[in-house]
């Protein structure tokens, strides 16, 4: 591989201001009802589980996601998530600041914060 021609895709893409959507989502990142749950893993519903967040996955305590659809209506993002052994499930986060609303098919909103 040239290392110049991937040098310089890196330049034009920062240049650009062209970066990975992680970055720039704010639903992305750990949530959870309480700091104390913040550390742990697992979790049997939305007060002992962490919602863990990236670009393309999404998992709590109802399963592991994989994001097919996504799309924003302000801050409050809708995905169709590919979810192991529960098919294809609305999601919707709806950050503001260090809170975030999240339903989970159709379910009971529960409003998280973001792990420090």
């Amino acid at each position: 591989m040239n290392l110049y021609r991937v040098f310089g895709a890196a330049c034009v893409a920062g240049a650009l201001g062209v970066g990975p959507a992680e970055a720039e989502e704010m639903f992305i990142g750990r949530w959870a009802a309480t700091p104390s749950v913040c550390s742990g893993f697992g979790g049997s519903d939305a007060k002992t589980a962490a919602l863990v967040a990236s670009g393309t996955s999404v998992s709590w305590y109802p399963g592991s996601c994989r994001i097919g659809k996504m799309y924003k209506l302000g801050q409050a993002v809708y995905l169709q998530a590919h979810c192991d052994g529960s098919g294809d499930v609305p999601i919707t986060l709806d950050p503001k600041g260090d809170r975030m609303k999240v339903t989970w098919n159709r379910g009971k909103t529960e409003e998280l914060q973001r792990c420090k």
